[in-house]
């Protein structure tokens, strides 16, 4: 299995420092949250469950094929109660190379109230929308089953970032292991200006059919695919269409 490892060094020494930096913003309290990394030939490095993300080392990871075949576990650990769903979600989308799913605090309270999750569909702020995405909730499913994997199917290929209703965050990477702590940092830092926004008391200013235009124009300026699914949209207009009054 050393031989495995050290064939993708660089992967799991990815994965160990998303996990301690996960573990330093707060979004995987106790032994919360799991992540997920593809290598180009379906091998796929996975946490371990009852591990704190910030004492994740290298020795604790498991391996499992694509089609879910355990591969290797360390001698007392066995991979994540939430496996099915990461590799459900990289066998659906296939541009998908990492998952990660956490528990940063706003987001996952924003997600158990009807306003939260409204506010999170809306095109508010330009990084967020363009790297994530509108952030869509999928309906609550029982963690550690395989209803939830199955129940992100409707969804899978609108965006690159679900909230799980009052469960947590989940977040699909085109670009590796490393994108999906900084898209989670977004996902918060947006969930945090709603709150903020929200103590103002007054309704939430959300961005033009003539802004996302300018929009679409920063993205192909930046060389940057659409989020979601590759060919599911056209324009950032198409991503937003029902949030944005024409």
């Amino acid at each position: 299995m050393d031989k495995i490892f050290e064939k993708y060094r660089r992967q799991v020494d990815e994965v160990i420092e998303v996990c301690h930096r996960d573990g330093e913003l707060g979004y995987g309290p106790s032994v919360s949250g799991n992540v997920a990394y593809r290598t180009d030939d379906d091998f796929v490095i996975v946490t371990p469950t009852n591990v704190p993300k910030r004492k994740m080392r290298p020795e604790y990871l498991c391996a499992v094929h694509l089609d879910g075949t355990i591969i290797y576990t360390p001698e007392g650990m066995k991979p994540t109660g939430e496996l099915f769903m990461h590799l459900h979600c990289l066998r659906k989308r296939p541009d998908i190379k990492a998952v990660m799913h956490a528990h940063p605090p706003i987001s996952t309270g924003l997600s158990a109230c009807r306003g939260g999750r409204e506010a999170l569909m809306l095109p508010l702020i330009p990084e967020a929308m363009m790297q994530l995405g509108p952030i869509i909730t999928v309906p609550y499913a029982n963690p550690n089953m395989e209803e939830l994997g199955y129940m992100i199917d409707p969804y899978m290929n609108k965006s690159n970032a679900f909230m799980l209703e009052s469960h947590g965050v989940l977040v699909l990477s085109p670009n590796g292991v490393l994108e999906v702590i900084e898209s989670i940092q977004i996902l918060e830092s947006m969930a945090e200006s709603i709150v903020a926004a929200k103590t103002m008391g007054d309704e939430l200013a959300y961005l033009t059919y003539e802004d996302l235009d300018g929009i679409d124009e920063t993205i192909q300026a930046l060389g940057w695919r659409l989020p979601g699914a590759p060919g599911e949209y056209k324009s950032m207009k198409e991503i937003f269409s029902q949030e944005v009054p024409k």
